[in-house]
């Protein structure tokens, strides 16, 4: 974990020191499952010499297609220039526990041309977590209104980025953790195909404090009297450029639908509704509609 964050931090210092990239930068090259690959740059020159800058080009991977946004690196640079200097083009590629493990192939196309790129997604050995539901929560399923609510909103993709990417994301709340991201979980001694954590849970009481981990404007707040009985009362936060986070089973929401909201400020209080065996806060993050491990958002500063 540590040495693909590194990678990360690496590129960050080399796109603040090169106003122009004439390469395309992937890192980490390696990952494990539920981390994020980063491609950035500015152009990129095909061996035959045609060039394409990357805001014309597209990424293909793992069978879904990504967009690069652009990116302002310096400042100072980019509004001295009118916007002609001082950014890059990004693209956030996410695994998860889901993804197949092994080569990988990135795949760029540009109107000058394609190539393709290698990257090795390893093992995340997550474990196995035995859950204990009451015949009343076990047999619920997502409402169809919840289900195109939450989908919606997970597949947002804004195109400024709100975060700080020189700040470490804050915890939501400061509870002892019950249940980490990739679990793959048995209910009632029977486990769940094809699913797995998607997130981590904080052991609060009742009523404890959910704070926003950074900048965000809120997409989707759900309560459960209106139907969503699985996520239970749950907000949902677009921070731009594809990365959202959610946080389910809340007791009360204290913030409204299109509010801006900035890191450290209350979004409401942990409960159990939903489908929930205790008290606890659901904290998930995904990028570009897929769920990713929110441990390095919560260790160091993500570009």
């Amino acid at each position: 974990m540590k040495s693909s964050v590194l990678a990360i931090l690496f590129l960050l210092l080399f796109c603040f020191s090169h106003s122009a990239q004439a390469a395309i930068w992937i890192r980490p090259s390696s990952i494990k499952q539920g981390e994020i690959i980063i491609v950035s740059g500015l152009f990129y020159a095909f061996p035959q010499g045609q060039v394409s800058p990357l805001g014309d080009c597209k990424l293909e991977y793992e069978s879904n297609t990504y967009n690069f946004f652009p990116e302002v690196v310096d400042y100072e640079s980019f509004n001295q220039s009118n916007g002609t200097q001082g950014f890059q083009f990004i693209a956030r590629l996410p695994s998860t526990p889901l993804t197949a493990t092994g080569e990988k192939h990135i795949r760029l196309n540009c109107p000058t041309g394609s190539e393709v790129f290698k990257v090795n997604i390893l093992p995340g050995n997550f474990p196995v977590q035995n859950v204990t539901l009451s015949k009343s929560k076990n047999s619920l399923n997502a409402t169809e209104k919840e289900q195109k609510a939450v989908q919606a909103a997970i597949n947002t993709k804004s195109p400024n980025r709100l975060w700080d990417s020189n700040k470490v994301w804050l915890l939501p709340n400061n509870a002892r953790r019950s249940s980490a991201y990739g679990l793959r979980r048995n209910y009632n001694g029977q486990l769940a195909e094809n699913y797995f954590h998607k997130g981590i849970d904080f052991a609060a009481f009742t009523g404890g404090p959910i704070t926003a981990p950074a900048k965000g404007k809120v997409i989707l707040t759900g309560r459960e009297k209106d139907g969503f009985v699985v996520h239970g009362n749950c907000i949902f936060i677009d921070h731009g450029q594809g990365v959202v986070s959610a946080y389910l089973h809340l007791s009360e929401i204290s913030v409204s639908e299109g509010q801006m909201v900035e890191a450290g400020q209350l979004l409401g209080k942990v409960g159990d509704t939903g489908i929930a065996s205790g008290p606890h806060l659901h904290f998930g993050v995904y990028v570009n509609g897929q769920n990713i491990n929110p441990d390095p958002w919560l260790q160091f500063a993500i570009p």
